[in-house]
């Protein structure tokens, strides 16, 4: 090859090289032009216990991940006014998650408040009930807490036993009738109660009335040999004897509620022992949260319905 030929290709191969080196120096290291979104850990993205149950599941409500730390917050607001006993500023929380389209908040809530066994729960819903919010509860809460609704009755069915409460016919020396649990006549009013509210300051406890009579479930003055109470239906209802909370739990994927005296601090429970087919009710001494199987009730909720008939024996 001729000199000058050569000294000229071996010029353009470098002015080659020189581009190529310019370019790379400009380019920025690691740079994707990829539109995939990058991706995430999701561990740090877990949600709480409460925005995984089967309410959280089923809501309509579709939220972005902002909305979502807003939701963890309006649940928690909401839980908070609950549990300290600020029961008007829960039920204004309430109707404006209603109004804003956000029931989701009122379900998760409630969630929360029964799987740590919160008695408050039959407050709020009594109260968000009385301020216009019946549709809530019979829509955000589990049916059973419709027990708390003006127009409602309700069965007491224990759990172990599958039997209702039902007053007794004959009154004591006291004018008090005893109260048995059987199931002989399942259509009968004489398994219907009523709740009444009573306000304490802050507090919130219910009376329970019978459906035919004006009689109060109360527990006795003086515990047995076992520290138990007998439970009697009187015509007062004026001590704290016939004050009653119900605390929630869930049992075997079954809501229940220990029925809990505020004189006492004991839970409702039927005795062991069976006298003409139907047993005794009494309270349990001791730690009644330890067996819901025993001390745990359902309780069904329904109106005021012709096809239960008034049967007395």
């Amino acid at each position: 090859m001729p000199g000058g030929t050569f000294k000229m290709a071996f010029k353009h191969l470098a002015v080659l090289l020189t581009c190529m080196l310019a370019a790379a120096a400009n380019a920025v290291p690691g740079a994707d032009e990829s539109t995939t979104t990058p991706s995430v850990d999701s561990s740090i993205n877990e949600l709480p216990e409460s925005l995984t149950t089967a309410s959280a599941v089923n809501s309509t409500v579709e939220v972005s991940e902002p909305q979502l730390t807003s939701t963890n917050q309006m649940v928690q607001n909401l839980y908070d006014a609950i549990v300290y006993e600020n029961y008007d500023e829960a039920v204004s929380q309430a109707l404006n998650c209603m109004r804003y389209d956000r029931p989701d908040v009122i379900k998760l809530t409630v969630d929360k408040l029964i799987r740590q066994q919160r008695t408050f729960t039959a407050g709020f819903a009594y109260k968000l009930g009385a301020a216009g919010g019946e549709d809530i509860i019979r829509s955000e809460f589990p049916p059973a807490y419709r027990m708390v609704l003006n127009d409602t009755f309700i069965k007491f069915i224990n759990y172990q036993d599958r039997v209702s409460i039902e007053l007794g016919i004959t009154p004591d020396f006291a004018d008090d009738k005893r109260l048995y649990g059987n199931n002989d006549h399942p259509h009968s009013q004489n398994y219907h109660w009523k709740l009444e509210p009573v306000m304490d300051g802050k507090k919130i406890y219910f009376k329970i009335r019978h459906r035919v009579e004006e009689r109060y479930l109360k527990l006795a003055h003086n515990a047995d040999r076992d520290g138990d109470y007998q439970a009697y239906a009187s015509t007062n209802s004026d001590t704290n004897r016939h004050l009653w909370s119900f605390q929630p739990v869930m049992y075997n994927g079954e809501l229940l509620f220990f029925v809990i005296n505020r004189a006492h601090f004991q839970a409702l429970k039927f005795g062991r022992r069976v006298y003409d087919g139907s047993r005794n009710l009494y309270s349990q001494g001791g730690n009644f949260a330890a067996h819901p199987e025993l001390n745990g009730w359902t309780i069904e909720a329904f109106g005021d319905s012709s096809k239960f008939v008034i049967i007395r024996d």
